[in-house]
């Protein structure tokens, strides 16, 4: 999933004689912090309501203000870990999407719309269970996690890694298409891999869960 593909039909861009009090109010209105300056097809920069908030007559238009172009923005075909990583850096709301040839704007991404790109990418609506678990950095391999939730019967729809306190260790987050996720836990703690945390879809199912596993490891620590 690339930058292009989350753009935003709704919010809108500013231009260079629109005045500040209005930038405000388009930002009120669509409960964003940024909006883009555009003329034409050109990006001109990204307006901030801190920015405006720091000068002095609200009246003035936006074109007066010292705003930033670089460093704010992501060419269309940047994937969606892009432009994550540039709205999480510099704390943007609104994420201006520019085409790479021509450097022309294309559209915004919000914050709702990366939301909705992770949903997809990470098939967090599909029905199933996520497993948590603690592996070694040196000795993790994806082949064998992937083996042992296919040896029961189910699939990994989507995974990814985080970094521990440890440097030596990894978090590995599963997201598996079944909710019957007792069996790959089992076999996840018999070839030693560390579960630390593990759910599934309804308060039912996770209550039954939690019990069967208590049941599990006073079974294992006898």
């Amino acid at each position: 999933m690339i930058a292009a593909e989350l753009i935003s039909n709704v919010v809108p861009v500013l231009k260079q004689g629109d005045s500040c009090l209005q930038a405000l109010n388009w930002m009120e209105l669509f409960r964003v912090s940024h909006l883009p300056l555009v003329e034409g097809k050109c990006y001109l920069g990204l307006v901030a309501d801190e920015l405006i908030y720091a000068h002095a007559d609200l009246n003035d238009p936006v074109e007066v203000l010292n705003i930033p172009v670089e460093d704010t923005y992501v060419y269309g075909d940047y994937h969606i870990y892009d432009v994550i990583g540039m709205a999480s850096s510099r704390l943007l709301s609104v994420v201006p999407v520019v085409d790479r040839k021509e450097h022309g704007f294309i559209g915004s991404v919000t914050i709702t719309d990366l939301l909705k790109g992770l949903d997809h990418l990470l098939c967090a609506e599909q029905p199933g269970g996520i497993i948590v678990l603690e592996v070694s950095r040196i000795d993790y391999t994806l082949t064998e996690v992937a083996q042992i939730v296919e040896y029961n019967e189910a699939h990994v729809l989507s995974c990814y890694t985080s970094c521990d306190k440890n440097p030596n260790q990894l978090r590995l987050t599963l997201k598996v298409d079944t909710l019957n996720i007792m069996p790959i836990l089992d076999t996840f703690i018999r070839y030693g891999y560390t579960i630390k945390s593990s759910f599934v879809t309804g308060e039912e199912e996770q209550d039954s869960l939690r019990e069967r596993y208590g049941l599990l490891m006073k079974y294992l620590a006898m």
